[in-house]
């Protein structure tokens, strides 16, 4: 791989967003890059993990350049690029010297593991939280050991081994274009963008510092996260990396892996709120109000249902810009199905192209290639229309998608033979001249005490020469540690009057409503085994569609 395919890469994914890096003066540089051919992937990884958050960079110089007038040099190490697909690719973060826990996922027969259907085919399915182990068992009606499962999922057709839990049939490329889905996303680009209203245009929140050379691309933009998992949480921390204020909302009695949270939500601040209060939906209107970006990755509906629609926030707030990350694709044919990153390798041909074809799948090597990645490119959507804000006002509405980011990766992202062919002449491009690195390299990291303890990380992995990608003044926080307020806005705040709901209450909030999922779950696996051979394959739709 030769620098020239990195800046190729680059302009092509600026262009799928509607920018480019003529739109500023900043330098973009790229030194040692790595032969694809060291990872034994046919995914370039190095460019997986560079090219999206370099993009990030380039429009967060941008944005700095609009507000001060001033350009800088960015620069990008590519052998590092792999290591920022998964922090544990090229590290291993620690708190206090011990490795971050990996709870309640050993033993977990759904991790990594591709099953085979009754008719050969092949899916994916997930339980990458301990309530979905629960519901995939109770569907399957098997215990956890591996060969249990694998032994229930050969006895279902392809089509019929879903239950509206996270899980994907294994496409190739082409079957997945053919699908609806497929054929919806194949028209949109990477994250579609739609304006839902119109208003002046946007300025800039003033800045309080007093030199331009101080201030910070996204100072003063307040970012509103009710994310969990790691697409919807990193974008957030890929925000708050360039300055702004990022909020991040969870349930009361949510939970979160240490191992997840810890990478994902750095910079952020992290509240917990029960929308079963009024008190904390009226406080989540406030915070909705005052905010700039909103972003969620909760299942379709499960946040409406309190009240929080698009329609409703962007009348409170009518320059709101809405990112909802979803597996399939906010308001495609398939937007309210469940998923993780690997149902988006699956579903999208990543796991046949991998492998030898559908019938022969095989994992991609970085095991989270879809997350961090659509963190990046839901950041880089948040960034374009941020800019397009300020320019021409608006509310607007983001489909960041897994599956959408696997498609992308296929797109621009395969490993090809090193090109000598060079983009055309750009006053921002500088090409060194450089040979591929032996090896990648490890990733930038940062080492400081928290509250959690002493906290050893990834580092952003752009160098920006005036405003460094960093995270100020938060690193990392206890989950559930902050005020519900933006980072700095905490002052006036009465926590003292905040009452917590009785856990009486807990049954009716939250059990009833789990137990009743594992009594339906219960009866479809009873009446799929009821039916015949015909019936099953015509099993109904409803099957896709219960979470």
């Amino acid at each position: 791989m030769s620098t020239n395919e990195a800046y190729a890469c680059l302009d092509k994914l600026l262009a799928n967003f509607g920018a480019s890096r003529e739109n500023g003066k900043s330098t973009i540089i790229f030194t040692n890059p790595v032969s694809p051919s060291f990872h034994g992937s046919k995914i370039n990884l190095s460019l997986v993990g560079s090219i999206p958050s370099t993009a990030c960079a380039v429009l967060a110089s941008q944005i700095h350049e609009s507000r001060t007038g001033q350009s800088q040099i960015i620069t990008t190490d590519l052998s590092r690029g792999s290591s920022y697909i998964d922090p544990d690719e090229g590290m291993t973060p620690s708190l206090n010297g011990q490795e971050i826990p990996v709870d309640v996922v050993i033993g977990n027969p759904f991790l990594r593991n591709i099953f085979e259907t009754k008719d050969g085919r092949f899916v994916v399915l997930s339980a990458v939280y301990v309530d979905l182990v629960y519901k995939w068992l109770t569907f399957l009606g098997c215990g956890p050991e591996e060969g249990d499962v694998r032994e229930r999922v050969r006895r279902w057709e392809s089509d019929t081994a879903k239950a509206g839990l996270p899980a994907a049939l294994v496409h190739s490329e082409e079957e997945w274009a053919a699908t609806p889905q497929g054929s919806y996303l194949h028209s949109k680009p990477i994250v579609p963008i739609t304006k839902v209203n119109s208003t002046p245009p946007i300025p800039w929140p003033s800045q309080t510092t007093t030199s331009a050379s101080t201030a910070r691309p996204l100072q003063g933009i307040k970012v509103l996260c009710a994310t969990h998992a790691i697409a919807g949480p990193s974008a957030g921390r890929t925000l708050a990396e360039h300055g702004a204020s990022v909020l991040q909302i969870m349930f009361t009695h949510g939970f979160e892996h240490a191992f997840v949270y810890n990478n994902a939500n750095l910079g952020c601040a992290s509240a917990r709120l029960n929308f079963h209060k009024v008190a904390d939906v009226q406080r989540m209107w406030e915070l909705i109000h005052d905010a700039d970006v909103w972003v969620d990755s909760y299942r379709d509906g499960a946040l409406a249902k309190f009240g929080f629609t698009d329609e409703k926030m962007t009348e409170r707030n009518g320059k709101l810009i809405i990112s909802h990350v979803r597996c399939f694709g906010y308001g495609s044919p398939w937007g309210d199905r469940a998923g993780f990153d690997m149902q988006g390798s699956a579903a999208s041909g990543m796991m046949a192209y991998c492998g030898e074809g559908a019938l022969k799948p095989k994992w991609p090597q970085a095991s989270v290639i879809n997350d961090y990645t659509t963190g990046f490119l839901g950041a880089l959507a948040i960034l374009s229309t941020l800019l397009r804000r300020s320019q021409e006002g608006g509310a607007y509405v983001l489909a960041p998608s897994l599956v959408g980011t696997a498609m992308s990766i296929l797109k621009y992202f395969k490993a090809t033979p090193s090109s000598s062919a060079s983009p055309s002449p750009s006053s921002s491009l500088t090409i060194l001249p450089s040979q591929p690195h032996a090896v990648p390299s490890p990733p930038y990291q940062i080492s400081r005490q928290t509250a959690l303890g002493y906290l050893r990380t990834w580092a952003p992995l752009p160098q920006l020469s005036l405003t460094p990608a960093r995270y100020d003044p938060i690193l990392l926080v206890p989950i559930g540690s902050s005020l519900p307020c933006f980072p700095g806005s905490e002052e006036g705040f009465k926590v003292e009057s905040v009452e917590a709901r009785s856990k009486k209450n807990l049954v009716g909030d939250v059990a009833v409503g789990v137990l009743r999922k594992l009594k339906q779950l219960k009866e479809m696996r009873e009446e799929l085994e009821g039916l015949g051979e015909n019936e099953c394959r015509e099993f109904p739709e409803k099957l896709l569609l219960l979470g």
